[in-house]
């Protein structure tokens, strides 16, 4: 709890002004810095989210968004090898980049929702405005995976990364093995970020915080896949 420094009044952790005369009871955060609380989420998860929290704008969400859109657009690819679709691999860049622009701010929001309901359903306080946040900027390790580790995978194993015959692994095991950890490891990080967030802005238990993140992740996981199927098919 926090005290009020002018009436004295007790107010939750979270709070930025006093529930009883107004007045702040902590430092406000106008705006998210980019860099800066990308660092902080890595240092200390803890501390970055309750600023993301009590943040008034909650800033760089869609950016983080966009590299969801094109991680999911490409994981797909990689999942229904599509690959074999394609005769090289610089017309499948292009349509993974375009469809994955498209599908970012759709899938920040499906994100969002569904760890919004389902923290709701577990008896969570927090507001859609405090899901955005954190579910917006537990993608940090996703972006750091599109900006580093794509490019690796695309250089190193180029269209036989999402083809079937033959494949990557079947060309270059370790390779493909090494890029695909750090891919299911950017992707394991997210997910203990997010419960961590929804935990801390829903005031709920973490374990509970990780039952809604793998959830919510499982749901936007088979939509986008089911819609990938519906329009590709």
């Amino acid at each position: 709890m926090i005290v009020c420094p002018v009436c004295t009044a007790q107010n939750e952790d979270l709070a930025v002004r006093c529930s009883s005369c107004g007045s702040y009871v902590q430092d406000r955060v106008p705006t998210l810095d980019l860099f800066a609380t990308m660092w902080l989420i890595i240092e200390s998860p803890r501390t970055a989210f309750r600023r993301i929290i009590i943040a008034e704008h909650k800033n760089y969400v869609v950016l983080l968004g966009l590299f969801l859109g094109i991680s999911a657009v490409f994981t797909l690819f990689w999942a229904h090898r599509f690959g074999d679709e394609f005769d090289n691999l610089f017309p499948l860049l292009l349509f993974g980049t375009f469809f994955g622009g498209l599908a970012a701010v759709p899938l920040v929001f499906l994100w969002t929702g569904m760890n919004h309901l389902l923290a709701k359903a577990a008896r969570g306080k927090g507001s859609f405005r405090e899901s955005y946040g954190v579910s917006g900027w537990s993608l940090v390790p996703v972006m750091l995976a599109a900006v580093f580790v794509l490019p690796l995978e695309l250089a190193t194993l180029g269209l036989h990364l999402f083809s079937a015959n033959p494949t990557a692994y079947q060309l270059k095991p370790e390779v493909t093995m090494v890029l695909l950890g750090l891919d299911a490891a950017a992707v394991a990080w997210t997910l203990i970020l997010n419960a961590a967030g929804i935990s801390a802005a829903h005031r709920i238990p973490r374990i509970a915080g990780v039952a809604v993140s793998f959830a919510a992740a499982a749901v936007t996981a088979a939509a986008s896949s089911m819609i990938f199927t519906y329009f590709t098919t």
